[in-house]
């Protein structure tokens, strides 16, 4: 089993959609709750990602409550010193080797999201829960709204002096208060926005060279590196409807409770239940010849673990996704590294497995378990259609 990352920030977005009603939640916060949590039921190789940043990362209110909530499911991983600044170092000099190519995709990202993101993407939504919301949770993990440690990027990019840079920074968490039309936070949220997208081009480095997997939040896509496709097919894992209602059902049970700490620790208690049910073949979840037969099945599973849930949230959490174009989610799809063949084989070699025919056989097959996309490395992918009912 190749290990794999999943995003701290797609975790983030569990909290994010329970600090209000459903029907509140915006985007990404949906998406990548639903996502995550097919993701952990689904699969058993998920670590949290690595900062590039040296210390351990820290969180506080809601953000505190799931980070200690789904210790038992997902595990932080550190990495050696010596990648962390190797990696690091060369992600700086690539920055500053674009900076204006870098600057226009911040700038687009600022001014256009929908261009960069597509319709409806939930980004203004997402910036402002991170530069208010959850500004001191993010403070405590870098310690304000932004990086210092990338000042070098930061300042060529967003054209700024290293003492303009150092007292925004000093002041980061006072650019909510100011707000939107305030010069601070204008620098502090494209340093903020800049510090995640060169992260994620950490993570995504970082993956590759190690020949694991990686799980990305939707943000990060503007400067992940493009993966051809020419030599090197995806491989995707289809989800059935059924395990498809389940994801939904799991994040719509944890609006059960009324209080968002509450709420967390419910979807992260229903979440192991079904994981363990799935791992050990107590459920199934196959796929139906009718979404009202699977939506039952997912329930009639629900139940035979002990989720704890009502009814009509299933149905309000569906009908909320589809009123609001969010989709569902349908696969599952495995980018592979540019070098997967070498990885295969020195992942097959070490665990004295044939593993590039496993990997063949399944994309043949179209194999429907979503836990055997952990025999593939590579950027992983969820994909999302338009919802039906």
């Amino acid at each position: 089993m190749a290990q794999g990352f999943i995003d701290w920030a797609s975790l983030t977005e569990v909290a994010n959609s329970y600090a209000g009603p459903m029907r509140e939640a915006y985007r990404w916060s949906a998406v990548s709750g639903i996502q995550a949590t097919c993701g952990i039921v689904h699969g058993q190789q998920f670590r949290v990602l690595p900062s590039p940043g040296s210390r351990r990362p820290s969180t506080k209110g809601p953000h505190d409550i799931l980070r200690t909530a789904v210790t038992n499911l997902v595990d932080s991983t550190h990495l050696p010193a010596g990648t962390v600044d190797r990696t690091a170092a060369e992600i700086s000099r690539w920055a500053l080797d674009d900076t204006a190519r870098l600057r226009g995709i911040i700038d687009s990202c600022m001014t256009d999201p929908d261009k960069v993101y597509g319709p409806g993407s939930g980004f203004d939504q997402w910036l402002a829960t991170a530069l208010g919301a959850n500004r001191e949770a993010t403070a405590l993990r870098v310690g304000g709204l932004f990086d210092l440690g990338m000042r070098a990027p930061l300042c060529a990019v967003l054209q700024v002096s290293d003492q303009e840079l150092e007292q925004a920074w000093q002041h980061s968490t006072e650019a909510a208060v100011l707000g939107p039309d305030s010069d601070l936070y204008a620098l502090v949220s494209r340093a903020h926005l800049l510090c995640i997208l060169l992260r994620g081009r950490y993570h995504d480095l970082v993956a590759r060279s190690a020949g694991i997997q990686v799980m990305h939040h939707p943000v990060r896509a503007p400067m992940l590196p493009d993966l051809p496709e020419t030599n090197n097919p995806p491989v995707p894992y289809e989800l059935t409807n059924s395990e498809r209602f389940m994801a939904q059902l799991l994040w719509a049970s944890g609006f059960t409770e009324r209080n968002v700490d509450r709420r967390i620790r419910l979807w992260a208690d229903n979440v192991r239940l079904v994981r363990v049910g799935v791992l050990t073949e107590t459920i199934d979840l196959p796929h139906r010849t009718s979404e009202t037969r699977a939506l039952d099945t997912a329930v009639d599973a629900a139940r035979n673990v002990g989720v704890r849930t009502h009814a009509r949230l299933i149905d309000d959490g569906i009908d909320l996704l589809v009123a609001a174009g969010f989709g569902v989610l349908t696969s599952f799809v495995v980018n592979g590294w540019p070098d997967m063949i070498a990885t295969l084989a020195a992942y097959a070699g070490s665990h004295r497995e044939k593993l590039g025919t496993s990997v063949a056989k399944q994309a043949l097959d179209n194999n429907r378990r979503l836990r055997q996309l952990a025999e593939t490395p590579g950027r992983v992918t969820g994909h999302f259609a338009p919802g039906t009912k």
